[in-house]
């Protein structure tokens, strides 16, 4: 697949291109207009690739003081395999008004990361957002993060009194298949009703006319969800009375009826075909329409026919389709789309996921040990990558309604939340089958919308995917007029004992993007800007997390006098296992990652206490370092280096650094130099972008803090979290009779969570854990993926006695 580049960044030109050819002259031929829409479309594909993420958390509900653990599975939108473009990807905690409680930014690798939150004692119970992406993403909005209802409780605050939400609100929406109803044309017409949450309901319906006659009844099949035939007559206008179950009672207008226009008309049958029919009232002159078909946005289907007798039919061959959704699309003979739906083909193949060797029950302090295997096409093993939870079911434990199988193939591409998904997976029986094909009619495809090409509306991507790592971006800006100054020589500089510093030129806009791979864990970042012509300037740095935002229902939080108990115990137990087991469930994997100077190794190293201590840093620099030639000129300090191997004498000043940050020369001679542990000298021209320096001197302090450095007043320093650390996994080993015995309480109610199980080359894989004090049943939830992108899930329960 072909990545971004900066000749990509806009679309202005293909769309341009794209426009011309759909409302070029009606002298094209046919041909040419679905060879060229073939073309183009796939180019767009390759341009506007997109990225998926799912997220599988350890359970969804919790208490505060408690840890969130998650996995995140990063793919590319088309084929749903594991992608290796974007490195980084952003996991934020919204409450009900999206203000963020927690944020993370964690790292990916081949498809995968980890991370995990830490709930606070301070944050209020109530219903909570999970949501994830990457910065790819944003360019196309919120619609496409993943997100995530979750549950937490305080119990050491109040909790809020249950208000029971008296409200019977109820919405009704209908959908003419292919989008638009026309006098004279039977249509199928979907309809959804819900109530205040998004939740179906049952209830009865009827269609009247304006002469109050009832033209037909309808009920939903499933999910509020269901369909009926109508043709509407010319002249008439029709409503829709709706009796839910409980009593209550709307009326709704039907969509506008249009005079003339194009009705879409899908039909399976028995033999695989799809027929595929386009009905019109249109003037003569309407004699051609052409179907695209395309399944995540690679063109299955670009066909023509004519319209005969007011109707074309196309036969289409669903094998042709690729599995999951597939949007039909039909354009009338001026290019223009005037038809379109959306159609499920069923999967072929799923990652099977199975347990053997787990017993129904064990004891308390005893091993939980059982043998996992994946497989595809007829139970032939293969690898994977999995994830696994085991938790302690109690009254206020929630089952996830969804999974990476279903969230991949349908919620990812729909609009709107899906109640059940899993439902739609469950079976391929006439019953599910056709709530699946109801459920296409009432969700619209959100990955593209062909008017944004007819419309020849330039759109630009604002941000670029962190294919090395995380991006710190900021503005520098006139202090006095907000303008942006462009061309700024700026510099960004991790304190710490591991240099890193970066250098960029800003953009005509003022913009300052800095890649700072492998920067991870909570630290300190400056920034800085050469000495400008007008001094007079702002730098700030920009948050890396969106901050738009979907709309959706917020679920009331009930809870009963009755989960009074539950909820103290469950309590107790946490605040046990934080008292004694608190080190241990604070402990950081670190990562594996180069840590030399971004200049590279191979340079001399002074190392200040193997000398004699000077009082100065120019007595440093004359005596030890042959490298550096130090002058002095009008009371000022000027230093060159000097390549003894290559005989060269540079003659501008190097870089100086002193722990990553750069400093005048006349300010590093002046500091104290007890304070300097190391000096390194780079003796080679070291060229960075639009920045080149003839040799860099740098000079690291005990603790890598520019110990008592004063920089200056325009640097920006800014406490600031790179790439979260991983938390490791703590759970006790009861492999002793002395490891039994222990007096130190288990209450763990998470026993068990692994991001990263991986079965072998024939899918199998071992599991290991052991059971808590606390009795109960426990439920194991594995969700996984394999290199070809086929996604699967399982659980099994036990109990412990």
């Amino acid at each position: 697949m072909m990545l971004p580049t900066s000749r990509m960044i806009t679309k202005q030109g293909w769309l341009l291109l794209m426009a011309c050819l759909l409302l070029g002259s009606m002298d094209t031929a046919a041909q040419d207009f679905t060879q060229a829409i073939h073309t183009r479309f796939d180019e767009y594909r390759k341009t506007a690739l997109t990225e998926k993420v799912y997220v599988h958390t350890d359970k969804r509900f919790y208490l505060a003081g408690e840890l969130l653990w998650f996995k995140v599975y990063y793919v590319d939108g088309s084929f749903h395999r594991p992608f290796d473009l974007s490195k980084v990807a952003y996991a934020e905690l919204l409450d009900k008004d999206n203000k963020p409680v927690m944020q993370a930014k964690v790292a990916l690798k081949t498809g995968h990361g980890n991370g995990s939150f830490y709930i606070p004692s301070s944050i209020n119970t109530g219903q909570y957002t999970l949501r994830a992406y990457t910065n790819w993403m944003k360019n196309f909005g919120p619609d496409y993060f993943f997100e995530q209802p979750v549950t937490i409780v305080n119990s050491l605050k109040p909790l809020p009194p249950s208000t029971a939400d008296t409200g019977n609100r109820i919405a009704a929406k209908f959908f003419p298949e292919g989008g638009n109803l026309v006098k004279g044309i039977n249509s199928k017409v979907a309809f959804q009703v819900t109530d205040q949450y998004g939740k179906g309901i049952g209830f009865t319906g009827t269609l009247s006319n304006q002469r109050n006659e009832v033209v037909l009844q309808f009920k939903p099949e499933q999910f509020g969800i269901g369909h009926f035939l109508f043709t509407p007559v010319a002249g008439d206008s029709y409503t829709a009375t709706i009796t839910a179950d409980n009593g209550s009672t709307i009326i709704r207008a039907l969509p506008v009826i249009h005079e003339q226009g194009y009705v879409m008309q899908l039909q399976e049958e028995a033999n695989g075909q799809l027929q595929i029919s386009v009905r019109s009232n249109m003037p003569a002159g309407a004699e051609e329409v052409f179907l695209f078909a395309h399944s995540r946005q690679v063109i299955k289907v670009a066909a023509r026919q004519s319209i005969v007798n007011g109707v074309a039919h196309f036969t289409v061959d669903r094998n042709k389709l690729g599995e999951g959704i597939s949007q039909f699309t039909v354009f009338n003979n001026t290019r223009q789309p005037v038809c379109e739906r959306l159609y499920f083909k069923p999967l072929q193949q799923v990652l099977s996921i199975g347990a053997s060797g787990v017993a129904p029950q064990y004891d308390s302090r005893k091993p939980v040990s059982f043998s996992l295997n994946t497989a595809v096409a007829a139970g032939k093993g293969v690898p994977a990558d999995l994830s696994l939870s085991v938790y302690r079911v109690d009254a206020m434990s929630q089952q996830d309604p969804g999974s990476i199988l279903s969230y991949l193939w349908l919620s990812s591409d729909l609009k709107g939340t899906i109640e059940s998904p899993e439902y739609y997976f469950s079976a391929q029986s006439p019953a599910v089958m056709a709530a699946l094909d109801n459920l296409m009619l009432v969700h619209g495809w959100r990955r593209f919308d062909w008017k944004e090409v007819l419309n020849n509306k330039t759109a630009s991507f604002e941000y670029i995917p962190e294919f090395d790592g995380h991006f710190i971006t900021g503005k520098i800006t006139h202090s006095g007029t907000g303008a942006p100054i462009a061309a700024a020589k700026t510099y960004l500089s991790v304190a710490g004992t591991k240099l890193q510093f970066y250098p960029m030129l800003s953009g005509d806009n003022g913009a300052m993007r800095f890649d700072v791979r492998n920067y991870y864990g909570p630290g300190e970042i400056i920034l800085q800007a050469e000495a400008l012509t007008d001094s007079n300037y702002t730098m700030d740095v920009q948050s890396p997390f969106s901050e738009k935002y979907t709309v959706h229902a917020s679920f009331p939080l009930s809870l009963s006098p009755g989960l009074q108990q539950t909820l103290t115990e469950g309590s107790i137990n946490m605040q046990v296992q934080n008292a004694y087991f608190s080190e241990r469930l604070s402990q950081f994997t670190v990562p594996q990652i180069d840590t030399m100077p971004f200049f590279g190794n191979g340079y001399k190293k002074y190392l200040m206490d193997d000398y004699v201590r000077f009082t100065t840093t120019e007595e440093i620099l004359r005596e030890y370092v042959p490298d550096v030639a130090v002058r002095k000129s009008d009371g000022q300090f000027q230093l060159y280096i000097f390549n003894w191997e290559t005989e060269r004498h540079y003659k501008t000043s190097p870089l100086v650094l002193l722990d990553g940050v750069p400093v005048s020369i006349q300010k590093i001679m002046t500091y104290d130099p007890l304070k300097l542990r190391q000096l390194q000298v780079v003796t080679d021209r070291y060229v960075s972008g639009d920045f080149t320096y003839d040799g860099i001197i740098s000079f690291t302090t005990y603790h890598g803090d520019l110990d008592e450095l004063q920089l200056d007043t325009k640097a920006v320093i800014l406490d600031y979290d790179g790439l979260q650390l991983q938390r490791e996994f703590y759970a006790p080993v009861y492999e002793t009779p002395e490891q039994v015995a222990s007096r130190l309480p288990d209450f763990r109610n998470l026993l068990y969570w692994s991001p990263d199980i991986q079965t072998d080359s024939t899918g199998k894989a071992m599991v290991r854990f052991f059971t808590s004090d606390l009795k109960g049943k426990y439920v194991a939830i594995l969700q996984g993926i394999d290199s070809n992108g086929h996604a699967g899930s399982y659980s099994f329960e036990f109990e412990v006695k």
